[in-house]
């Protein structure tokens, strides 16, 4: 018995090549991962290509304020992969889901700040000019 403890003793536990493998390779995809969404994050937005537009994308409304002249035209455009909607209290507005590819248009009366209830977190706003 005594000689079987001993035996026991000097036995070593190793991890498989495999599964240091498999550890290395997780972690690699979770730090590009990361890497990849800090960079997107901080890439900057670019400017609505025309006037009175909002574009979402990348879980964000740009631009984040929109000044606009009242009775006109604003439209919100999804240029992102996920479906968003404009959702407003005062004046009460709800465009319903505006899946990827899609467009919403109001015609402006009043200024309002504005979310997406989908995502928390997403919010801009429309002031008037003048």
């Amino acid at each position: 018995m005594a000689a079987e403890g001993r035996h026991r003793a000097t036995v070593e536990k190793r991890a498989s090549p495999g599964g240091i493998a498999a550890v290395v390779l997780f972690a690699g995809i979770a730090i590009a991962a990361v890497v990849t969404i800090l960079g997107r994050q901080n890439q900057g937005s670019s400017p609505p290509a025309k006037a009175n537009t909002v574009v979402m994308a990348q879980i964000a409304f740009n631009p984040k304020t929109l000044t606009a002249a009242k009775g006109s035209e604003v439209v919100f455009e999804n240029k992102d992969v996920a479906p968003h909607n404009v959702v407003a209290d005062d004046p009460k507005i709800d465009s319903g889901t505006i899946t990827p590819g899609k467009s919403f248009r109001l015609v402006v009366q009043q200024p309002f700040e504005y979310r997406c209830t989908i995502h928390p977190g997403m919010d801009a706003k429309v002031v008037l000019a003048g």
